[in-house]
């Protein structure tokens, strides 16, 4: 499911997905047991999605709990920024439907902006094909139910995952975005790709570290509004069950 604020200017006005690395690698179970709990806390040194910087001048705090059975997930974020005024809730419920090596996965996501005293529906689909091992594909829709207005944001990301030694894996992620009017104040069009690394490092049975670096480049849309890219760090922590 991975990634975002819809901005007008420098206000944040509803937000997408978290992002694929931060939703789908949290919820979905990575143990063999039909139920699975999760639990992670970490930060960003900024707030982008869509290719937008939606928290200005201010870093954001996250905590994730997650539960899962079966192939049934459900998770919130909750998430506020550390140098500005916000408060962020998301609620999210999916499903993973396992056809041979393709992943078929339905999701809705509840938006609650207490700042701003706003929510938003958010249901979405992700469609996933295991290429290899260490290679996924996927193509992604979300929609944005708003005020009876139906807009959308598209994208198609490739995801690569090893494991230079053990109890450490790496996952590069490429993936490009198509405005569908999803970000409200910019035209239809080519929106950005984004290109993140990270590595998670489990340190016990149940617990692990994961640190990435990421890089957002604004295309055509972003450039006809003066946008441009986007650098931004983050770390986490976590637990599994």
């Amino acid at each position: 499911m991975m990634t975002g604020n819809v901005c007008r200017g420098e206000e944040v006005a509803a937000r997408s997905i978290s992002s694929l690395a931060e939703v789908q690698q949290a919820m979905i179970p990575s143990t063999d047991r039909d139920w699975s709990f999760s639990l992670s806390a970490g930060w960003s040194s900024k707030y982008v999605t869509e290719g937008l910087d939606c928290l200005p001048h201010s870093g954001i705090w996250e905590v994730a709990p997650g539960i899962s059975w079966k192939d049934f997930t459900l998770g919130a974020w909750y998430a506020g920024g550390d140098s500005a005024n916000y408060d962020e809730l998301d609620l999210v419920l999916g499903y993973a439907w396992n056809l041979g090596g393709w992943t078929v996965n339905p999701w809705y996501e509840h938006q609650f902006y207490f700042t701003q005293d706003y929510n938003v529906a958010n249901p979405a689909l992700t469609v996933s094909y295991t290429v290899a091992d260490w290679l996924t594909a996927g193509v992604e829709t979300q929609v944005k139910v708003e005020h009876q207005d139906f807009e959308s944001y598209y994208s198609v990301f490739v995801q690569m995952e090893w494991s230079p030694m053990e109890n450490v894996t790496v996952t590069p992620l490429v993936r490009y975005g198509y405005n569908g009017g999803y970000n409200v104040d910019y035209d239809d069009g080519s929106n950005c790709i984004d290109w993140s690394l990270g590595v998670t490092w489990k340190f016990a049975e149940h617990y692990f570290l994961s640190c990435s670096v990421n890089y957002s480049q604004a295309l055509t849309v972003l450039h006809r509004r003066r946008a441009g890219d986007e650098f931004w760090m983050g770390f986490r922590l976590g637990m599994e069950f």
